[in-house]
């Protein structure tokens, strides 16, 4: 079956390719589209088509025409990327790899979060957001732990012109009329002699909006930010950029809790503040570049639980955590053919909580009458690393790196990769890619000892202190073709883990962090895009994924088998625009409780018409989750129809 599935997609992408250039007499087969500029694959300028490792770049153009708000909104159409809904949020995977793999930057930045970044799709406003880099395949030779997976690198705007935009965009739930407000401005101030400024700011209010059995699909309440951009240029070839950011989420979910009491339906309350400052320079050099940056991020969070019968608090929750980083690197040439890159980093981090157990700078907190001991965890991390992008001949370029990180609490490591891109003809190109990922417990997985949320029930979450290192060996190959405007992709991948970290049920109400032994992760994905005419394009990507338990056989939890995502974009005059999208899970394993595993297949339509009303004003009426799919085990409660007015000034 899966030979038969891989046959088809070959033949598919192949004879569309072909249907492409027979279309039109016009198209060129030499002359093609220009590919997009990407840094994060190999912390340098470096176009998509050259580049081995496997990326994607979602513009701020089509975050636009989607009317996407948050990450969430945008990510999971990417090829290679699902969003999983497990416990009742919407997170991240690629690749098979689940969020804690998959590394998420600003500006090239660490973000502060949960030690388990299993809640930031919802967190991160894409208002002043200039592009989205997708890297899949492990990256850890260039940015260390957590990216086994890859890397989603959230690129924001500098300044370009003197205008103030805001956004307003309004909704509710078809089934429930459960509302939610959005709303978005962004000042620019243009360069103003050696000096710009970019401010942008964002709120977003929901109602709650309830199960059959009375919990929330997801946690309500409203999510503030705002961030800033300030740059100074001493001369054409430096500049000194100082950003900062402020996120406040005050939100609700409705749980239900099993005690020796009986059950027990409780309001959750979550209180998180994320501040962030930046100060970089960067200088362009004659035959390369120099970039060194300094940073430091805090989240704070408090959490409690109410028992919503009698109102009586029962449990309460402190977490602070702080991240510092000072980061510097130089790219020169080296002769005609290599560009050398060699790099360091210092990065601090400090969790302290009451829900971590670690023994360590003992502490206590009081909460409505009751006193909470937490302890906190210190990691100082530090790491050196190195690459060369060598042109080897004209139609073959090889990029080797090689990081090695080291720290005061775990052994050190050496990740090395290559990647090599060949390109026997304009048009088509054959990529390989190779190297090993590590990532290590995090304070969470180690030490924790609270109660979370999952599907509805709150249950408790344990630590484990004897928690190993995880450590991956990845490869893929990849063949590329282009006919004119259009692409095509196929990919396979495969990534063997060791001691891979997962979650797993003790009895009905624990679950604990366990090393699961070893993992296989493997797949193909097939991407093809094209214009079918002036007004018209499509693109679609499909992708299979066998991820298993290599001790047991089983596959692991929370992963499609099959997701294919698809969208048509019409412009049929010059102030409309209509775009189709769709997203296809199919064959879900999913286990939404101890004792219970199932499979879950889905799609969701979703689509928007947009009208320029006058050069600075548009009006944008969409439908996501167009035919009302609910299901209460992956917190989808079925079509959100919204209305968005855009202003600029």
């Amino acid at each position: 079956m899966h030979k038969k599935i891989s046959l088809a997609l070959s033949v598919l992408i192949c004879s569309c390719a072909n249907g492409f250039a027979e279309s039109s007499e016009a198209i060129d087969p030499y002359s093609f589209a220009m590919p997009e500029i990407v840094v994060t694959a190999t912390r340098t300028s470096m176009n998509t088509q050259s580049v081995p490792a496997a990326v994607e770049v979602i513009t701020a153009e089509e975050i636009k025409a989607k009317g996407a708000y948050v990450l969430k909104d945008i990510i999971g159409s990417a090829t290679g990327v699902a969003i999983t809904r497990a416990n009742g949020r919407a997170s991240l995977s690629v690749r098979g790899f689940d969020a804690r793999y998959s590394m998420i930057l600003v500006d090239g930045k660490r973000i502060p979060a949960e030690p388990d970044p299993l809640y930031e799709l919802d967190r991160i406003s894409l208002e002043n957001v200039e592009r989205i880099e997708i890297v899949r395949g492990p990256v850890s030779s260039l940015y260390g732990a957590d990216a086994l997976g890859g890397v989603i690198n959230i690129i924001t705007k500098t300044s370009k012109e003197n205008s103030f935009t805001f956004n307003l965009d309004q909704g509710f739930l078809s089934r429930s009329g459960d509302k939610t407000g959005r709303y978005a401005f962004t000042y620019d101030s243009g360069r103003q002699g050696k000096t710009s400024i970019v401010l942008s700011g964002s709120l977003v209010d929901n109602d709650a909006s309830l199960k059959d059995d009375g919990t929330t699909y997801q946690p309500f309440g409203n999510r503030k930010t705002f961030s800033s951009r300030f740059e100074y240029y001493p001369t054409d070839k430096e500049t000194v950029t100082l950003t900062t950011s402020y996120m406040k989420e005050n939100t609700h979910e409705y749980a239900i809790a099993q005690t020796l009491a009986g059950t027990i339906r409780t309001n959750i309350h979550d209180d998180n503040k994320r501040s962030e400052y930046a100060l970089s320079y960067k200088k362009l050099l004659i035959n390369g570049e120099f970039f060194v940056s300094a940073y430091h991020s805090i989240w704070d969070k408090y959490n409690d639980t109410v028992n919503r019968a009698n109102g009586q608090y029962t449990n309460a929750a402190y977490g602070y955590r702080t991240i510092s980083g000072l980061e510097a690197r130089i790219s020169k040439t080296a002769g005609d053919n290599h560009l050398l890159t060699l790099g360091g980093e210092f990065r601090p981090e400090l969790f302290r909580g009451t829900g971590t157990q670690s023994g360590k700078g003992t502490f206590t907190k009081t909460y409505h009458g009751k006193t909470y001991t937490g302890s906190e965890v210190k990691t100082d991390y530090s790491a050196l690393y190195f690459q060369d992008e060598w042109k080897i001949v004209p139609k073959l370029l090889m990029v080797t790196s090689a990081r090695y990180d080291d720290s005061n609490r775990f052994d050190n490591n050496v990740s090395p990769k290559i990647g090599l891109t060949y390109t026997p003809e304009p048009g088509w190109r054959l990529k390989f890619n190779a190297g090993q990922g590590f990532r290590v417990p995090s304070p969470n997985q180690l030490y924790r000892n609270l109660n979370v949320t999952r599907n509805g029930k709150l249950v408790s979450s344990v630590g484990n202190p004897n928690l190993k290192p995880e450590d991956s060996t990845s490869y893929d190959v990849s063949v590329e073709r282009d006919f004119g405007k259009a692409s095509s992709k196929l990919t396979y991948f495969s990534s063997k883990i060791k001691d891979m970290i997962d979650e797993v049920w003790v009895d009905t109400a624990k679950i604990e962090f366990q090393n699961i032994n070893r993992a296989s992760i493997q797949g193909i994905e097939a991407e093809v895009s094209s214009p079918l005419s002036d007004r018209l394009s499509w693109s679609a990507n499909y992708t299979y994924l066998d991820a298993t338990n290599d001790l047991t056989g089983a596959r692991l939890y929370n992963r499609a088998r099959h997701k294919i995502s698809s969208r048509f974009s019409y412009h049929p005059e010059d102030s409309w625009t209509a775009n189709l999208w769709v997203d296809s899970y199919l064959d879900y394993w999913f286990q939404p409780a101890a004792t219970v595993s199932t499979n879950k297949s889905y799609t969701l339509w979703n689509i928007n018409a947009e009208k320029q009303l006058t050069k600075n004003q548009s009006l944008l009426l969409g439908i996501e989750n167009l035919f009302n799919h609910k299901d209460d085990d992956l917190s989808l409660p079925g079509s959100f129809i919204h209305v968005n007015y855009k202003l600029k000034l």
